[in-house]
């Protein structure tokens, strides 16, 4: 938030709408490098989460609060460890920051 020259003490609904899209471009811009992996034999898989009769899978939105967003291990969508389970994660991670950003700018 220093960074961005926003108060690190204001709370999310005492933002502006132009320190929501500084925000918002910050996090989109952050360079991430995959540096590694890990073998096989230490996946990791979650099960259970939110109910997809309680998600608008058109933007990953939250059907019963609004501007909620959600993306990933969190859906209650269970598939075998490894390519599947990461496209979820992946395709629902863009979707929802997607939707969140245009539910922010506009």
């Amino acid at each position: 938030m220093n960074e961005l020259g926003i108060d690190p003490k204001v709370t999310v609904s005492q933002l502006k709408a132009s320190d929501r899209k500084k925000i918002v471009s910050f996090l989109k811009g952050i360079p991430l490098r995959i540096i590694g992996f890990e073998s096989l034999d230490k996946a990791m898989i979650t099960m259970g989460g939110i109910s997809l009769k309680e998600i608008d899978t058109r933007a990953m939105s939250s059907k019963v609060i609004d501007g909620l967003f959600f993306a990933g291990e969190m859906i209650d969508i269970d598939g075998d460890t490894g390519g599947y389970n990461l496209q979820e994660a992946f395709s629902t991670g863009y979707l929802a920051g997607e939707s969140a950003a245009r539910y922010v700018i506009d």
